[in-house]
């Protein structure tokens, strides 16, 4: 190989790397797979394109079929909810499937419950959709699917050792702008720990029995401009896979303060009614 080879195998390979998309803040992979795999991708482009180099370089025939021109894999996501779509643009777009909840076993819900214009439907199911692919990469490994749930879009299902739990992610206008005392009350199975968070915001860890004393669901509430914001994972037959502190996880990252953001700016719930004194 000559001078002018190596020196064509060298800006091929720099352009070949400068051309790679950078990673999109709201890719639904989890980290604990997904990073992984983007590394691999593109380690795996750079090969291919400094393989398909050499054999121009070398004088070598591609076998009939061989492309050189290599585009980015759809991304892999973690949650079997998820469905991954091919992109041949700068990122891959993966989206979860909505799911159907029973109210009341063997009855389906109405299609459209609330009467809001198709518009209105598709910008909420696209909110859920980002929240989705924020929480399949934020919550713990042991949650291995997220699932919006249809016609409630703060509502999600996920999954943890074959148990499926109800999942809130409420954003939603509200007059109260403090939060109520924070008080432990034992005998009740009700924890309470207030903590600050992005600068000096002030929020709620709440653990609290439900159903039983033996099964407990997590729960995190702040305020954010006009809404009160509420996670929380309520138990099923055992408590709930993720803690109040790994809610809090997912609130202090800075992208689900983006969405916290605009469903506060751009409201996708209806404002809480006024709470009843001595209620």
């Amino acid at each position: 190989m000559d001078t002018d080879d190596i020196t064509l195998l060298r800006s091929t390979m720099e352009r070949t790397v400068d051309d790679l998309p950078p990673l999109p803040d709201l890719a639904p992979l989890a980290v604990r797979e997904g990073r992984g795999r983007r590394l691999r991708a593109r380690i795996a482009i750079v090969t291919t394109a400094f393989g398909a180099v050499t054999a121009g370089a070398l004088g070598l025939t591609l076998l009939p079929g061989s492309n050189p021109e290599v585009t980015l894999p759809a991304a892999v996501p973690s949650s079997p909810g998820a469905t991954a779509s091919a992109s041949t643009g700068p990122s891959a777009s993966t989206t979860y499937a909505p799911v159907t909840i029973e109210e009341t076993p063997g009855v389906t819900p109405p299609d459209n419950p609330d009467g809001l214009p198709e518009a209105e439907r598709e910008r909420r199911a696209a909110h859920q959709q980002r929240v989705a692919a924020l929480l399949d990469e934020l919550l713990p490994p042991t949650v291995t699917e997220i699932r919006p749930v249809k016609d409630k879009v703060h509502v999600y299902r996920i999954a943890s050792g074959g148990e499926t739990f109800r999942m809130t992610v409420s954003v939603r206008p509200s007059d109260e702008s403090r939060l109520k005392p924070c008080v432990d009350e034992p005998v009740r199975g009700f924890r309470c720990e207030e903590v600050t968070f992005d600068g000096n915001r002030r929020a709620h860890l709440i653990s609290m029995a439900v159903n039983s004393q033996e099964t407990s669901g997590s729960y995190l509430d702040f305020r954010y401009g006009d809404s009160r914001v509420l996670l929380s994972v309520d138990p099923e037959n055992v408590s709930a896979p993720v803690t109040p502190r790994q809610l809090l996880a997912v609130a202090e990252d800075p992208r689900f303060l983006d969405q916290v953001r605009y469903a506060d700016e751009n409201p996708v719930e209806t404002k809480a009614p006024p709470a009843i004194e001595g209620g």
